[in-house]
């Protein structure tokens, strides 16, 4: 009677594992290449959550001269990107720290210090199309997969994994940013902000303007953008690349580099 071995089953696991992340890439149209395993519709539902929680924990600015210009700015952007379709939000919070982040499911928050920083409109937009860049390449929920890996796939953004929700806002609310980004996603980001604003009208000069001024504000008053350069690294080599990523655009001739509602916003901050 001839007797049979048993198949092992587990060269199946990493196989299947491997076949998992090999089609969870992001589907933005940008990014094709890095595993997210949140789907879109799992992204905007844990943003849904993430910005219900923080409206209670943030000190949110109502004020709609402010409100108003600064979501009419960061629509005009989001409408030359990959995600244009989806809906997005636009916050600004009242603090003195010198900050702007993006969370997951199309929510940016621009504290009024950065506001303040910026001396012209294509300055915050330089900002704020940064910020934009990171949620379209998804970049917030490509951090979620490296830190949690498959336990994303039990229901975070349903409510079904309360202790790593828990831990996403309190690093929101600890750090002000949702994640620190690596210098990849930065140049990424930088890339495609750059892009994304002069479709939308401003001159991507006022990026390079910012980013110089968040370096001399970490020369003077380092405690004021401690939070930025947390989640950002920032250094001159990316300001190099910026101009860089201008110099493919061709002509700037005709862009906004600043506006009359921006000087109003501007001063309702007390920039």
């Amino acid at each position: 009677m001839s007797s049979s071995k048993p198949i092992s089953t587990r060269p199946i696991v990493p196989l299947l594992l491997a076949a998992i992340l090999a089609t969870a890439c992001a589907s933005t149209g940008v990014n094709r290449g890095d595993v997210n395993l949140v789907s879109l519709e799992e992204e905007w539902e844990l943003g849904r959550r993430l910005e219900s929680d923080l409206a209670r924990e943030l000190d949110l600015v109502r004020d709609p001269g402010i409100t108003r210009y600064v979501s009419r700015l960061g629509q005009e952007i989001v409408n030359t990107t990959e995600m244009a379709r989806y809906p997005w939000e636009f916050h600004v919070v009242r603090s003195r720290d010198v900050n702007a982040f993006n969370i997951p499911g199309g929510h940016v928050y621009v504290n009024t210090g950065l506001i303040a920083a910026t001396d012209s409109a294509s300055e915050l937009a330089g900002v704020m199309a940064h910020e934009i860049a990171h949620g379209v390449a998804r970049h917030g929920t490509e951090q979620l997969t490296k830190a949690y890996g498959l336990n994303i796939l039990a229901g975070l953004a349903l409510g079904q994994n309360p202790q790593a929700y828990e831990q996403i806002l309190a690093q929101i609310l600890g750090t002000g940013a949702m994640a620190k980004f690596s210098r990849d996603d930065e140049r990424e980001a930088d890339y495609l902000g750059v892009h994304y604003m002069a479709r939308a009208g401003y001159h991507p000069e006022g990026m390079v303007s910012i980013f110089r001024e968040l370096l001399r504000q970490r020369q003077r008053r380092p405690s004021s953008v401690e939070r930025f350069f947390a989640s950002h690294p920032l250094t001159e080599e990316r300001i190099r690349s910026v101009r860089s990523y201008m110099r493919e655009l061709g002509d700037l001739s005709g862009l906004t580099r600043d506006e009359p509602a921006f000087r109003l916003l501007h001063r309702r901050v007390g920039g």
